[in-house]
């Protein structure tokens, strides 16, 4: 997919983060915009902005881990705009820095109802009208944590591992029926993830500052949320199985697939 001029995008968890900076380079490539998100009023804010702008944009309410809200958000798109041609799976909530036996299995029943049964959902609802079109393009997005772990992140750590497998299989199934799918791992990104989390679980405001408290000491070089749209957007370009975010990170997967090696190396015979 080369020519973005008229396509309709429709990005999930956008009224801020990573979304928001998908929003804002698509309307740059004279994309459509559907913006979704469950904090209705910053999807609203973040829609206005851009539309101010010049961009085709119209917000929608969606709580990502409810199917009829990914219908009824679908229905107004379609009902605008005709048919979808991308997808991007993006709405995610933070985790939390815990041992993992300190974890309520209610958080981690939280976690995966979002940041990976909420990609699911988004797969279900758009796959048959993409196949029914022969064209298209999905990006999940992930994270670097998908692919290289960080401790007492487990819960957070499992459902981005999950994201970056199930790209994986998507990918290869929906390649006959001319879909693209990619999976989006950034690194370290300018966002208030965590403060959007706590927004929804309130409870874990205590846990949160925590997290920050370990996040912050980590030498981690942070981008902004539209550079990560613009790499997105390359990534759609090229049908790029991954998309990465910073340079750095290509030691730790490097270290990852090096153990994997030594462990099959190992194997008699």
């Amino acid at each position: 997919m080369r020519e973005f001029t008229g396509q309709v995008a429709f990005i999930s968890g956008a009224g801020s983060g990573i979304g928001r900076g998908m929003a804002e380079a698509f309307a740059a490539a004279g994309m459509k915009l559907v913006l979704g998100d469950v904090d209705g009023e910053s999807v609203r804010s973040v829609t206005t902005d851009l539309s101010v702008q010049g961009a085709d944009a119209l917000a929608v309410d969606l709580d990502v881990a409810d199917r009829a809200s990914w219908d009824a958000a679908t229905q107004h798109a379609e009902s605008k705009y005709g048919s979808v041609d991308i997808l991007c799976n993006n709405a995610g909530v933070a985790g939390l820095s815990r041992p993992v036996e300190e974890i309520p299995i209610e958080e981690w029943r939280w976690m995966t109802d979002i940041n990976l049964y909420g990609l699911v959902h988004g797969l279900q609802c758009f796959v048959p009208r993409l196949k029914a079109k022969g064209s298209g393009h999905i990006v999940n997005t992930s994270s670097i944590g998908g692919l290289v772990p960080l401790p007492k992140f487990s819960e957070y750590m499992a459902a981005k591992h999950a994201v970056v497998g199930l790209s994986g299989s998507v990918r290869q199934e929906l390649e006959p029926f001319g879909i693209g799918v990619s999976v989006l791992c950034p690194g370290a990104v300018q966002t208030a993830l965590g403060e959007t989390t706590v927004r929804q679980r309130p409870g874990r405001a205590t846990l949160a500052a925590a997290r920050s408290d370990v996040v912050g000491d980590l030498p981690w070089r942070y981008i902004e949320p539209i550079d990560v749209g613009r790499l997105t957007l390359q990534g759609i370009t090229d049908n790029q199985a991954f998309i990465f975010t910073h340079p750095e990170n290509r030691a730790e997967v490097e270290a990852q697939f090096d153990a994997m090696r030594t462990a099959f190396d190992a194997l008699p015979g």
